[in-house]
């Protein structure tokens, strides 16, 4: 009896990849998506129209559009596996479940993004001489 209740309590916990997701998941994925992209658009256009200069040339937003898509992707793969680093422990220990320690890790890693506010570039700039700053330009530093 104890070798049933074992297994069936270690299949419970186990998260079910074979399942079929929520019929809203994959529009509202693509919802996100669509937003965020036309944010960061409308955006980019209200900056280049507040220059005042007429656009030459649309191959330079375009090598930026391929930058930020490039790095969203590193930074999404890369995101996998801060993750995984940051969950194993709990997971391992059962201290928490997958899921609720996944979801524990963006919620934390959401909120260190948004609470920073470039505390750490501040902290950076104020490790450094004034005078290597003012004079960075000058081709001294």
């Amino acid at each position: 009896m104890s070798e049933n209740s074992l297994s069936s309590s270690s299949a419970r916990g186990r998260p079910d990849f074979n399942g079929k997701n929520s019929r809203f998941s994959k529009p509202l994925f693509f919802i996100l998506l669509v937003a965020g992209l036309a944010f960061a658009g409308l955006n980019l256009v209200s900056d280049v129209e507040e220059t005042n200069m007429p656009v030459t040339s649309y191959l330079p937003f375009f090598l930026l559009g391929l930058a930020l898509l490039i790095a969203l992707g590193f930074e999404f793969v890369n995101g996998f596996h801060d993750t995984a680093n940051a969950v194993a422990t709990v997971i391992y220990t059962h201290s928490l479940t997958p899921g609720v320690a996944v979801v524990w890790s963006g919620f934390c890693n959401f909120l260190g993004v948004l609470l920073s506010s470039g505390v750490v570039a501040f902290g950076i700039i104020s490790l450094l001489p004034v005078e290597l700053i003012l004079q960075a330009s000058s081709g001294s530093g």
